[in-house]
Formats: structure tokens, C-alpha cells, sequence
């Protein structure tokens, strides 16, 4: 929360001294009380005291004053809100290596789970869609704003085969952007043509955890994704150095490097996570933090509205109770 004028917010020095004096009354009054020695009688005679209830009304009117100092003070807060559009582009490796356990059930339920944290965080206008790259790309879900049609998708995903990682980069990129004139509508970056800038705010997430050995080059596809202004985040998952075995066949290791290069040339972030719980943890923030801009909101009124209420509340109770204002 921020205050416009934080000057103002000095009054609140004086509620301490308003609470203090109404200490000192209640001591006051309970010392009258004293005065008179015939106890027994008084307890007799006297009605039964309110107890804490009489403290009630005092209470909630210096809650009051302190909600009407602070919007002296014009107090606003930031709100995340969502932007009119954006599009992002899950490409997740399905190669033979995304069977190892080692980030467990496997790598590739791992990056089921994380998926729907990442489409879950994102605004329900965003659109979603999902690209699974072996040996070659194949889209899986086009861009919708249909969430529960991409996590189908990801159910469907199954590993196999080799890690085409420029091919997954560039088949997204089709899917965000018109390819150029005359470019053949999802061939336009594999031949090299310069693909338009996105028209809407769009990220690509890469999810891998090997090394790239089939299609194009994953640096051209990164190059063609910084030409088009479409931020590529990397994430690398397994665990680091190899020595992870699936049917028997060490599948290696991710190549890191490649992926920092990827991300640094498209303005992305490279990730690494060696537990399914940093992968979700990792597609959560990257969900929360793209399609959503953050707008500030004025809360003088509604503050004063509920000092107000507040007060009306505090005298209520102390007419109702006591007769008499608090």
C-alpha cells in the first residue's frame, strides 16, 4: 500500500493518547466505586456491571478514527489485472529420456503437473497452446482460450524417439505469428524467413532435459524468435551430469548452455530444476507474473466508507447499551 499524502498519517499519533485517556476514566470511575464501603449492599443494589461489553463502543471508535486518518492520507494499492491479451506457447519435450525417474513419477508427468500450475496461474483470457517435440514437432493444442483443452493435451503427450528442440521453438513460433509474405504457412522458420512481430504480448516455455539432435538448429530458432520480439524461457530438468539410465542406456544430460544462449537471445530466463517440486514451482511464477499488468487503485473512499461504518456501528452499540454516545 502506498499513501499519496504520508504526512497525514501522523494523526495516528494521537490515538494512544485518546486510548490513555480513556483509561484513566475507567481507573477514575472504578476508584468512585471504591469509595463506597458497604460492598455487600452496593452489590445488591447495584445492577449487574457490562462487563468487557462496556469497553465495546470505545474500542471500535478509535478503529474508526484510525481508518478515517488513514485516508487523509489517500492510500492506493497495486492490483494485478489482466491485460487484454496474451499468448503462450507450451513446447515440451517428448523424447525417450523424459521416461527417467529421476525427477519423479518421471520427467514427463513431472511436466503434466507443472503445466497446470503455469495455465492455472495465467489470466483466464490468455491464450494457451501446446507444441511436443521427439525427433520433430507436432502441435498438439492450437492457441485457445479453452485451458482445459491444453492439460488434455498434455495427458496425451508420450515419450519417445529424439530432441528436435529448434523444430519445437519454430513450430511455436508459427503458431504465434503470421509467417512473412509468401513464407508457406508453418514452414516460414524452418526456410529461414523472418517471421512478423507478434501482435499480442507472447511467451514461449521450453521444457527439455536433453541435448538437441534432430531438426534445425536451436540458436536460428531462438534467432527468429528474437526477430519476432517473442521472449523464449528455457527450463532444464533432470539431473545434472548424466548418469541417468532408461531401459538400460545412460540418457545424459540437459545441455544447459545451449538453453542460457537460447534465453539470452530471445530475452527469456534459463530455469533449472532437478525436483518436480522446483518445476512447478518455476512454471507457477512464470504463470503468475506474464499476461497480468499491475494497475493502481485508489482506496481513500472505501477506507473512509468503512471508518464511517464503523463509527455508526460504535455509537449504535453505546446508545443501545448505555444510552449515551461513546
Amino acid at each position: 500500500m502506498t499513501f499519496a499524502l504520508p504526512v497525514a498519517l501522523l494523526a495516528l499519533a494521537g490515538l494512544p493518547a485518546l486510548a490513555a485517556l480513556y483509561w484513566l476514566a475507567q481507573r477514575r470511575r472504578r476508584t468512585y466505586t471504591v469509595r463506597f464501603t458497604n460492598l455487600a449492599l452496593l452489590g445488591q443494589v447495584a445492577p449487574r456491571g457490562p462487563g468487557l461489553r462496556r469497553h465495546v463502543p470505545a474500542a471500535l471508535l478509535l478503529l474508526a478514527l484510525a481508518a478515517l486518518a488513514v485516508s487523509f492520507a489517500r492510500p492506493a494499492a497495486l492490483v494485478s489485472v489482466p491485460k487484454e491479451r496474451s499468448n503462450v506457447m507450451l513446447v515440451v519435450d517428448t523424447s525417450g529420456s523424459m521416461q527417467a525417474t529421476d525427477v519423479q513419477p518421471t520427467r514427463l508427468d513431472a511436466a503434466r503437473a507443472a503445466a497446470k500450475s503455469l495455465v492455472d496461474a495465467l489470466p483466464p483470457n490468455a491464450s494457451v497452446g501446446l507444441v511436443g517435440f521427439s525427433a520433430t514437432a507436432y502441435l498438439v493444442a492450437p492457441l485457445t482460450e479453452d485451458h482445459q483443452s491444453v492439460l488434455d493435451g498434455m495427458q496425451m503427450l508420450r515419450a519417445r524417439g529424439g530432441t528436435a528442440i529448434g523444430d519445437g521453438i519454430a513450430l511455436a513460433l508459427d503458431q504465434l505469428v503470421a509467417p512473412s509474405p509468401g513464407a508457406a504457412a508453418g514452414a516460414a522458420s524452418a526456410a529461414g524467413a523472418a517471421p512478423a512481430k507478434a501482435s499480442v504480448p507472447s511467451m514461449i516455455v521450453l521444457l527439455t532435459d536433453g541435448v538437441s539432435n534432430a531438426g534445425i538448429a536451436p540458436e536460428d530458432a531462438a534467432a527468429q524468435a528474437a526477430q519476432a520480439h517473442i521472449a523464449v524461457e528455457t527450463i532444464g530438468v533432470g539431473t545434472r551430469g548424466g548418469n541417468v539410465f532408461v531401459l538400460g542406456q545412460d540418457v545424459g544430460g540437459v545441455d544447459e548452455q545451449q538453453l542460457q544462449g537460447i534465453a539470452q537471445t530471445t530475452g527469456g530466463r534459463y530455469f533449472y530444476a532437478e525436483a518436480a517440486g522446483q518445476l512447478q514451482n518455476i512454471f507457477s511464477s512464470l504463470g503468475s507474473q506474464f499476461g497480468w499488468r499491475q494497475e493502481k487503485v485508489d482506496l481513500t473512499v472505501p477506507v473512509v466508507l468503512a471508518g464511517t461504518l464503523v463509527l455508526v456501528v460504535s455509537a449504535g452499540l453505546s446508545m443501545y447499551w448505555f444510552r449515551l454516545l461513546p
